[in-house]
């Protein structure tokens, strides 16, 4: 397993505004960069302050880590949520690109969808970076337990279909993830305890939780971006 830096903030603000500065450390306009950025709830101000620090977008590629196959004004599309929590903040002429999983093209049906993604994700590639969140279950992405055969699919993208929801998924594959050269995750609430309490406590013992079997294959250098609440234990 690769080394692992955890910092530890007092509240998500101050979380969300080092995680901000550490994009802004490694973005370098106009060259051509794409960083892998969350869905969810936990980056609501992760975008916002990006949408105020950042003045120049140009060559800036923003790729959704996953979505939810629903239409861009459901309240659960993430880049819906990205595309308020950014654009309505922005403090700069030029935008950057984010690439819309959904909404991309006219295409509706999820295969064709996948097709055509993974077909244009290409041309992105490599990645400079990924924000990304974790789940109270260890999921990031929407790589969720009990899916791990899954995970490392050869394509960039892959759908992911739940029981428990109405609606598929698509997710980045864990391959993406591993090969990323500078991993930083946004860890935040007293809800997060027991997923980071098994990262921290379990590291040599047998995986259980889908972002600890990312960490074991990683290759690049990850950080844990952590406010108090989610560290106390």
């Amino acid at each position: 397993m690769p080394n692992i830096e955890i910092r530890e903030f007092s509240d998500l603000e101050s979380l969300t505004i080092a995680s901000v500065e550490y994009f802004s450390k490694l973005h370098n306009p106009p060259k051509k960069q794409t960083f892998l950025v969350p869905g969810g709830q936990t980056p609501f101000l992760f975008y916002k302050h990006l949408a105020l620090t950042i003045n120049n977008w140009v060559g800036t590629n923003l790729l959704l880590s996953d979505e939810r196959l629903v239409p861009e004004k459901n309240i659960m599309s993430n880049v819906g949520m990205v595309k308020k929590q950014f654009f309505d903040n922005i403090n700069s002429e030029n935008l950057p690109h984010i690439v819309e999983i959904v909404g991309r093209s006219n295409l509706t049906d999820s295969e064709q969808i996948l097709v055509s993604l993974n077909d244009y994700t290409k041309t992105l590639l490599p990645l400079t970076a990924a924000f990304l969140g974790i789940g109270s279950d260890g999921h990031t992405a929407s790589l969720f337990p009990r899916f791990e055969d899954l995970f490392y699919n050869p394509n960039l993208f892959f759908k992911v279909d739940r029981p428990s929801e109405p609606f598929s998924r698509i997710s980045v594959s864990a391959n993406v993830i591993t090969e990323t050269p500078n991993i930083f995750f946004l860890v935040s609430g007293s809800e997060k305890q027991s997923v980071m309490r098994k990262i921290l406590k379990t590291q040599n013992k047998k995986d259980i939780l889908p972002v600890q079997k990312i960490l074991r294959k990683s290759k690049g250098k990850i950080m844990f971006l952590c406010d108090r609440e989610a560290l106390a234990f």
